[in-house]
């Protein structure tokens, strides 16, 4: 009996710590001339979660996801996730920034029926005149219940030329601000002025 017993909460624990839902996603930082504006998404979801989804918000049964379905996907597949920064960890050393809105939102199917999200997650963090302002950029949703699969090499800099930005990818390692995360975890470093 122990060993049934033993053999059900093993069994529990590995049920809740794999990943539920699987994206492959893609980062781009979005500046302009005073502020980091914040990260413009992709996420291209795994096909049984796509469907799941597609079927429930595609009202019209056409297998194409219109405007006027958009608020569906928006807050199933990302404002649900708000608590977690909707996957985008952004901290300066000490403290994560909140998100603020969505702008940009997009869904669409693409052509293996996968269910695409795009959207900007805002943040409005001022760029500094007098010294450099550090961010450390993580893309992730640390409880694994959804694995997002990212190369923040790929990540893209979007600015203007009256700003300086500078940048490299590493583990995030000891970082205090991402201790709840892997170690061996890749964020992006980015430094900015004006």
């Amino acid at each position: 009996m122990k060993r049934f017993i033993l053999f059900l909460l093993c069994s529990v624990g590995i049920i809740f710590a794999h990943p539920h839902i699987f994206a492959d996603a893609t980062a781009n930082l979005i500046f302009n001339d005073n502020e980091f504006v914040g990260v413009q998404n992709k996420w291209v979801f795994d096909l049984i979660y796509s469907q799941a989804l597609i079927s429930t918000g595609d009202k019209n049964g056409n297998n194409k996801i219109e405007a006027n379905e958009f608020e569906y996907f928006k807050n199933v597949a990302v404002e649900a996730y708000k608590e977690q920064g909707r996957f985008n960890y952004v901290g300066d050393g000490e403290n994560f920034f909140a998100p603020q809105e969505i702008k940009n939102f997009k869904a669409s199917i693409d052509r293996e029926g996968k269910l695409v999200i795009e959207f900007l997650n805002t943040y409005h963090i001022a760029i500094p005149s007098d010294d450099y302002k550090m961010l450390v950029i993580a893309v992730r949703d640390p409880t694994n219940y959804v694995n997002i699969n990212i190369d923040m090499e790929k990540c893209d800099i979007q600015s203007p030329k009256s700003i300086e930005v500078e940048y490299f990818v590493d583990e995030v390692g000891d970082l205090t601000l991402f201790k709840g995360f892997p170690k061996t975890m890749e964020a992006l470093y980015v430094r900015f002025k004006k």
